[in-house]
């Protein structure tokens, strides 16, 4: 075998991992071998033992402090660090915990042969004659936020792979995570195959319905279950709260749940996914707000949990009924010294305009969040707190649907997180309810993961990176037509505006798909699919706008039947098909009526 990676002269012919360690060390090695075949056409074997000249050695410092020796300290108030480092002839690739030391092959192959990995079967190897490293190289990695956390809801191996090529280190569900059918339990088997890549697992989320009173004790006693409309109902998400026997009943069955499905690294206490509902009207339960019952739940529930797994963490949420804190309840269990509280409060806020500046929704949103964070502050709260948005859903007051278009606005999401980073938060995570997205191209939602490790990344650095690696000789017009496209998709709608848009058909068209291989023909196919998709977003969306109904109806059947119409071209590029949201926007705006709607527009 020709030797291709050389310490200066000396060849690289093994890599190596410490023997009877943790199977992500195998793992990583493991994917160091596949990548480096990819990229040089080489072959290493890999073995276990210790560090020697001419191997790639890849351990974690949780195992062999002296590791930190070599380079020295990491960096302040970075996560999960990792370095390449090359010594003695060695190639050391290791990390503070085992799943930086997959970080630390991955951040190697992108540095050192510019390896990218856009999306889940959508990466950029480009093939290298020789890989050259200088004796003393050293490059350390790591991630300014704590938490970064990835939806999961297909289960899909190749998804954990990508989202770990880009530093996710928690998994939200056991997969598939998707609690209206009942599938965000999980099992052991799923949570083998997520842990097996390093990661944390965190939920089960909106979970209520498996700790509340069983229905079959509605007939017997009818006070366990809330009261709304003038009588005692179940409805499967609340319970009232102020009564005892209830909440005696929430904690057994909480415990039987934790004994049943015990992989929650962090267990995500949400309340069932509704708005403004009270848990319970009864006198009792009305006496309190919300977020005050929810608040005694979570420190009943968080106690539970330590006496179950005392070394998970303890998630709880602001979201819809407690998006304001509480008033009453002025403590949390142990200060919250191993809790995690995730904002999620901006579902009304201009996702166009960065949170800071509090412009039209966003001003509510603010409010919430400081109220939130003078109530942690009040309370001496020693967890952390993470934001988890949605940038695909809250683009009103816009005149839109850009967000629809999953054009998001990578300049406002990175100002989002340099303003959090320098105000204490320390997670990020979102709902984009898809695990593989490439539609119109995976730019964004490859810049999306990149800024949550280094959000001082400038968004123009991404795109210089990202088009040439992914639309190859087409970079340019395709670069040009997508700014084009979020500059049209971000005015107000008109026929004006609408023309505008039909106007790029030209320069899409100039973006021949023959005599170029397979799969940037079906890249380009994709852009002008959404494109067609982003004019009829449009259409439907000024018809409803002028309140002209016959328009509007013969634009309906057409948007709701896109995406099975295109599912053979589509469904490779999400997971799961069709897109979650893709079809129901619409239904917000009918049921405010064109009035309202335009009277909050921008202006």
């Amino acid at each position: 075998m020709k030797d291709r990676i050389f310490i200066d002269r000396f060849p690289i012919r093994r890599i190596v991992h410490p023997p009877e360690t943790s199977p992500v060390f195998r793992r990583a090695a493991g994917e160091l071998r596949v990548y480096l075949e990819k990229s040089l056409g080489v072959s290493l074997p890999v073995t276990e033992g210790e560090p020697a000249e001419g191997v790639f050695y890849i351990s974690g410092i949780d195992i062999e402090p002296g590791l930190l020796e070599i380079v020295g300290a990491f960096e302040k108030d970075k996560y999960d660090s990792s370095f390449a480092a090359v010594r003695g002839h060695t190639v050391f690739l290791a990390g503070e915990n085992p799943l930086s030391s997959l970080y630390a092959v991955y951040d190697f192959l992108q540095a050192c042969l510019d390896i990218r990995f856009f999306a889940a079967r959508h990466e950029y190897v480009p093939e290298k004659e020789e890989l050259r490293l200088p004796e003393g190289f050293l490059r350390k990695t790591g991630s300014d936020f704590a938490v970064r956390s990835w939806v999961n809801r297909t289960n899909d191996p190749e998804v954990i792979r990508f989202a770990v090529q880009n530093r996710i280190n928690t998994i939200l569900g056991c997969g598939p995570w998707n609690p209206s059918l009942g599938t965000d339990k999980g099992s052991i088997e799923n949570a083998e195959m997520v842990r097996s890549w390093g990661l944390k697992m965190r939920g089960p989320g909106h979970c209520w319905r498996y700790f509340l009173p069983d229905e079959s004790l509605f007939s017997v006693h009818p006070e366990y279950f809330p009261f709304s409309g003038g009588r005692r109902q179940v409805n499967g998400r609340t319970a009232c709260f102020s009564n005892p026997a209830v909440r005696n009943i929430f904690r057994n069955n909480l415990r039987k749940y934790l004994r049943e499905n015990p992989y929650w690294d962090i267990f995500a206490f949400w309340a069932e996914d509704i708005h403004d509902l009270n848990y319970c009207g009864c006198p009792e339960c009305s006496a309190m707000t919300n977020s005050d019952w929810y608040m005694i739940l979570v420190n009943e529930a968080a106690e539970f949990l330590e006496e179950e797994k005392p070394d998970a963490v303890f998630e709880l949420i602001a979201y819809h009924s407690t998006r304001t804190p509480p008033v009453r309840v002025r403590k949390l269990h142990r200060n919250g010294r191993n809790m995690l509280v995730n904002l999620c409060i901006g579902q009304k806020r201009d996702i166009f305009s960065p949170l800071r500046k509090r412009e039209h929704g966003s001003d509510e949103v603010f409010r919430r969040y400081e109220e939130w964070r003078r109530y942690l502050a009040d309370v001496n709260f020693e967890g952390q707190i993470m934001m988890m948005d949605y940038y695909n859903l809250c683009e009103w007051p816009n005149q839109g649907p850009r967000g629809r278009a999953l054009l998001w606005p990578m300049d406002v999401i990175r100002e989002d997180l340099l303003f959090y980073r320098a105000d204490g938060i320390r997670g990020c995570g979102a709902f984009t309810g898809v695990d593989c997205l490439c539609w119109p191209s995976p730019f964004n939602i490859w810049s999306w993961l990149q800024l949550w490790s280094r959000p001082d990344t400038r968004i123009e650095t991404l795109k210089d990176d990202f088009y040439p690696k992914y639309f190859g000789r087409f970079s340019g017009p395709v670069r040009e037509y997508v700014e084009k496209l979020e500059n049209g998709m971000h005015e107000r709608t008109s026929t004006e505006n609408i023309e505008r848009l039909k106007a790029f058909d030209p320069l899409l068209e100039s973006l021949r798909e023959t005599d170029v291989d397979p799969v940037l023909a079906e890249r380009l196919r994709l852009l002008k699919l959404h494109h067609r998709y982003c004019v009829l977003l449009k259409e439907i969306f000024l018809a409803y706008l002028e309140n002209d109904l016959p328009k509007w109806e013969s634009l309906e059947t057409p948007f709701n039947r896109f995406f099975e119409e295109n599912r053979e071209v589509l469904q490779p590029h999400f997971a799961p098909y069709p897109p979650l949201w893709g079809t129901l926007w619409y239904r917000y705006f009918r049921s405010r009526g064109p009035e309202m709607i335009r009277s909050e527009m921008l202006h």
